[in-house]
């Protein structure tokens, strides 16, 4: 039986099921040949999802931007580009499709918060206090957005509100690593209180023990206070998970 023959579904299973068992190069030949024949976007959806599965973000974009053709005002494909460009640091790009998903869908939250984070990470730090703020007339209680409004008064240095912002996540999500994780650092540098800095990382790190700079956040706490075997365990516990780390194994190596 020809392709042409073949019901749609019975072709996207077949490819599914080489997808599943890792056969990429198959499953995306017999999409495109699907593709060819029926012009539907769900065989081009199929080839996206293999080059997600195998980390090729340059032809997951490449891909999306073919199927927005057919569909330029499908919502779902447009949030798909901008995380693609915004993973491939592209954020000016994933800007621009964040700004559309915004327009197109405002009253969502999460939107106008990635709108926000794009505009962050280009260091219009303006335009992202303003789209946080949009997320948050939304939803009072989206934590990602008044966790990084409190990180712009951080990076601002402005300590006082960034420890206000900080704590109002905290009482909303208690769950909060990211709130008690700056929190920590500011009591450190700006407030010169080392136990409550290290109540707060410690915090941070049960709640994400994952997160390498927890651990080193707590070294430097801990060799302000002088307390060297602590700040060495912590150390080793960041570049476990980040062996990379320059800073930690500069500090390491200055206190062992």
């Amino acid at each position: 039986m020809s392709l042409k023959q073949e019901t749609t579904g019975a072709v996207l299973n077949k490819i599914i099921l080489l997808r599943n068992n890792k056969k990429f190069d198959e499953a995306i030949e017999l999409a495109q040949k699907a593709f060819r024949n029926t012009k539907n976007n769900c065989f081009n959806n199929e080839i996206y999802n293999c080059f997600v599965l195998q980390n090729k973000t340059c032809d997951a974009i490449k891909i999306l931007t073919k199927m927005l053709r057919y569909e330029p005002e499908n919502l779902l494909l447009l949030k798909k580009l901008a995380r693609s460009y915004f993973i491939s640091c592209d954020y000016k790009n994933a800007l621009k499709y964040y700004k559309k998903v915004s327009e197109l869908e405002p009253a969502n939250s999460d939107n106008q918060y990635a709108t926000g984070l794009a505009y962050h990470y280009l260091n219009n730090r303006k335009k992202a206090y303003q789209y946080y703020r949009n997320a948050l007339n939304i939803n009072p209680k989206h934590i990602a957005s008044i966790n990084n409004i409190g990180l712009l008064y951080y990076e601002a240095k402005d300590f006082e509100n960034a420890i206000k912002v900080f704590k109002t996540a905290i009482n909303y999500s208690p769950d909060s690593p990211e709130a008690y994780h700056h929190l920590g650092i500011i009591q450190r540098i700006y407030a010169n209180d080392n136990e409550l800095s290290e109540l707060y990382l410690k915090k941070a790190i049960r709640l994400d023990s994952k997160y390498a700079d927890n651990y080193y956040q707590l070294a430097l706490t801990y060799n302000t206070c002088g307390k060297r075997q602590e700040a060495i365990d912590a150390l080793q516990n960041c570049l476990k998970l980040s062996p990379k780390n320059r800073s930690a194994k500069q500090l390491l190596k200055k206190i062992s």
